[in-house]
């Protein structure tokens, strides 16, 4: 008689369950941990590049499924060896893209400190509007509540903010008005304008040209603005770099944004050249702080920077603000030279764009005034000591 095959007893559903949860988080944190990977193992790549936008997400994702597939240790496989190996290496990944992303947020970043004696603040709000009309009332009540040194702004079309401004029968622009300080410079496309209390002493406005994709309607302009200024702000001069490359929604304008960044990288180089006043660079950089290229900028010239509360924060949202901190990136950035100190760095709140302000507290020299020496041709009183002719 033939003997009857033992099949081994059938686990519960909510067991089989759980087991396909541990296996789907060992995958997970394996494939999320992979993407973000990509970003600091080709970063020449357009969509590896990209990877380093979402970061944080994939790190949280990891996180989750690891601890899912650590869960999944405690239970019984049909292919034990397997599923250890799968966690293993799904846990490895993560680790080695969260030291990655932590070396990479401390790299050229400064700490903020109190002001030191002998210098002079500086205050300087960065927004991208996103078209947002300047006159807006709660625009303006930020501003007037912060009253900012300096004000740098992205995605203006400056051309339909005129147009608005007339219709209303008030001078364009509002300088020196509602929070808004009183000089006033446009770039040359009407994307970027900064406002300034203090007085401009030079002025330098550059066009990138960007190549133009096929099917592109007239809403998109592929050439993108520098705006450099010079600053008399009693100190040191400033010099101001207003910053907003394209942004890389596709391989084409992934190189655009990688032409304007060769046209920052020689500007800066320029401005450390013909001048010995200090750098901000600040702006929209459609980038994320564990860019490569954007970390490339400020290792090749000496440039750090800093961020809220100590850490990169989304100031670019999707959708809503309410998801800014699962749906949103933390790309409008700045940058300063090495005798600029930062004594603080926030955002402020929601205002009516998609990005959120970057509000940036600076700390510069004060121009030291050499004693006059006396004439060392003129004869000296020999009772008095003093200098005569």
């Amino acid at each position: 008689m033939n003997a009857v095959p033992k099949f081994p007893p059938r686990r519960p559903l909510l067991v089989s369950l759980l087991s396909l949860v541990c296996w789907c988080g060992c995958l997970g944190a394996l494939a999320v941990s992979a993407f973000g990977l990509m970003s600091f193992a080709a970063p020449d790549y357009w969509v590896a590049d990209n990877m380093s936008f979402f970061l944080r997400q994939f790190l949280a994702a990891g996180l989750a499924g690891c601890l899912a597939g650590a869960v999944g240790l405690l239970l019984r496989h049909r292919f034990a060896m397997l599923y250890r190996t799968l966690w293993f290496c799904a846990f490895l990944a993560f680790l080695g893209l969260a030291g990655l992303t932590a070396a990479r947020t401390m790299a050229n970043t400064v700490d903020t400190a109190a002001q030191q004696e002998g210098r002079r603040p500086v205050k300087v709000i960065s927004i991208n509007i996103e078209h947002l009309f300047l006159g807006d009332a709660v625009l303006q009540a930020f501003l007037e509540r912060e009253n900012p040194d300096v004000v740098v702004m992205q995605e203006v079309l400056w051309g339909l903010q005129k147009l608005r401004w007339e219709r209303l029968g008030l001078p364009a622009g509002g300088a020196g008005k509602n929070g808004f300080p009183a000089h006033l410079k446009i770039g040359e496309l009407g994307g970027l304008v900064v406002y300034s209390r203090f007085p401009v002493l030079k002025e330098d406005s550059r066009v990138i040209q960007g190549e133009l994709p096929s099917g592109s309607t007239v809403y998109y302009d592929a050439d993108r603005e520098l705006l450099a200024l010079t600053l008399d702000t009693g100190a040191k001069p400033l010099h101001l770099v207003a910053i907003h490359p394209d942004s890389p929604r596709s391989e084409s304008r992934w190189k655009n944004k990688r032409r304007y960044f060769d046209e920052v990288d020689r500007l800066v180089r320029s401005l450390q050249t013909e001048n010995s006043g200090n750098i901000l660079a600040i702006g929209d950089w459609n980038s994320a702080p564990w860019s490569a290229r954007f970390q490339q900028t400020l290792e090749e010239n000496g440039l750090s920077t800093a961020y809220p509360g100590g850490f990169p924060q989304t100031t670019r949202f999707f959708f809503h603000y309410r998801l800014h901190w699962i749906l949103g990136a933390p790309v409008d950035q700045f940058a300063v030279s090495g005798g600029v100190q930062v004594t603080d760095v926030s955002l402020g709140p929601h205002i009516g764009s998609d990005h959120l302000p970057l509000i940036v507290e600076l700390a510069l020299e004060d121009v030291q005034q050499p004693a006059a020496d006396p004439d060392p041709q003129s004869p000296a009183d020999p009772e008095t000591g003093e200098s005569v002719d």
